[in-house]
C-alpha cells in the first residue's frame, strides 16, 4: 500500500496538472524504489528527474523541470505517482535500515565502496568528505568538480548547482580562505556557461562569497590583494556578482577599504554611462560606503 491516494495526488497537483500527468504515463522511462519513496526519469521537452518522497506520511514531489522549480507539483510527478498507485513500484517499502544493521564493518565498507565506484554522485560526496584530511587533494577534487568546459542547459545547470552545494557543505566545515576563494572564482566562471534562469546558481555564488567573507575575517589575507580581487569580481567580470563590502570590512581593514574605495571612485570617474547596469553597480558600491558608519574617508 502506498503512502498517498489518487485524491492526494490530485490535490497536490491541481486538476490541470493532474489531467496532463495522466497522459504522461508512457513518458516515464525509468521508475525505481529508493529509501522513503521512488525516483524516475520522465521525458518531455527534456528528460526530467522526478522523486516522490514519503515525509511523515505526506507526499512530497520533486522534479527538475522548470514548472517544479517554481514550486509547483508538476505533471511529471503526477505521472510517476499514478504508476506507483498502479503498483509499478512500492515506494521503498523494503527495510533497508534493518538489513544494513545486520552487516559487520567490513561488509559495510565493501558495500559502500562498491556502490561508490558505480555511482558518480555517491563517489563525489565520499571524495569530498575524504578530502577533509588532505587539503591539497581536496583542492584538486574541487577544481575538477566545479570547472565547466562548455555550455550546459537547464538540466545540466540543476546538476551543477547540486555539485556546488555539496562542495560548499564540505568547505564550510574547513573554512579555508584560499579554497573558498577558488570555489567562488570557479562558480563565477561557470555562470557564463549555464542556463541559470531561476537564479539558483547565482544564490550559491552569493552564499559562497559570504562564507569567504567570514574566512577573511578569521584569517585576513593581504588587504590590497583582497580589495583588488573584490573589484574584479564585482565590476570587471560578467557583472553577475554583487559584493556586499560591509561583509568584508574585517578582512579588508582600513587599508583594504581605502584601496577598494579608490578603485570604485576611479571607475566612477571614468564611467561613460554606456552600460547602465554597471553604472548602477558603481552607484550601489558608493552608497554602501556612505552607509558604513565606521568608514572615514
Amino acid at each position: 500500500m502506498t503512502w498517498f491516494s489518487e485524491d492526494e495526488l490530485r490535490r497536490q497537483a491541481g486538476d490541470v496538472s493532474f489531467a496532463r500527468g495522466a497522459k504522461y504515463l508512457e513518458s516515464v522511462e525509468t521508475l525505481d524504489d529508493v529509501a522513503g519513496g521512488v525516483t524516475a526519469v520522465v521525458s518531455g521537452t527534456d528528460r526530467y528527474t522526478v522523486r516522490l518522497r514519503n515525509v511523515d506520511g505526506e507526499l512530497v514531489g520533486e522534479c527538475s523541470c522548470p514548472h517544479a522549480a517554481d514550486g509547483f507539483f508538476c505533471k511529471h510527478c503526477v505521472a510517476v505517482g499514478l504508476l506507483v498507485l498502479e503498483g509499478v513500484a512500492d515506494g521503498g517499502a523494503a527495510d533497508i535500515r534493518g538489513y544494513v544493521e545486520t552487516l559487520d564493518r567490513d561488509e559495510l565498507i565493501e558495500l559502500l565502496v562498491g556502490h561508490a565506484n558505480e555511482d558518480p554522485v555517491l563517489f563525489r560526496k565520499l571524495s569530498l568528505k575524504a578530502g577533509r584530511g588532505d587539503l591539497d587533494a581536496l583542492r584538486r577534487h574541487v577544481e575538477g568538480t566545479l570547472r565547466l568546459r562548455g555550455f550546459v542547459g537547464f538540466q545540466g545547470t540543476v546538476a551543477y548547482t547540486e555539485k556546488v552545494r555539496e562542495v560548499l557543505a564540505t568547505v564550510r566545515e574547513l573554512m579555508d580562505g584560499p579554497l573558498l576563494c577558488r570555489v567562488v572564482e570557479l562558480v563565477v566562471e561557470a555562470l557564463d556557461f549555464v542556463e541559470d534562469s531561476f537564479g539558483a546558481l547565482g544564490s550559491e555564488v552569493q552564499g559562497a562569497l559570504a562564507l569567504y567573507a567570514e574566512a577573511c575575517a578569521d584569517t585576513p589575507p593581504e588587504p590590497k590583494e583582497l580589495a583588488e580581487w573584490l573589484l574584479r569580481l564585482d565590476l570587471d567580470g560578467s557583472g553577475r556578482v554583487d559584493v556586499n563590502i560591509a561583509d568584508f570590512t574585517a578582512g579588508l581593514g582600513f587599508e583594504g577599504l581605502a584601496v577598494f574605495r579608490a578603485g570604485v571612485e576611479e571607475r566612477w570617474r571614468l564611467d561613460d554611462g554606456e552600460d547602465p547596469y554597471r553604472s548602477r553597480k558603481l552607484q550601489r558600491l558608493r552608497e554602501g560606503f556612505a552607509a558604513m558608519r565606521n568608514w572615514k574617508a
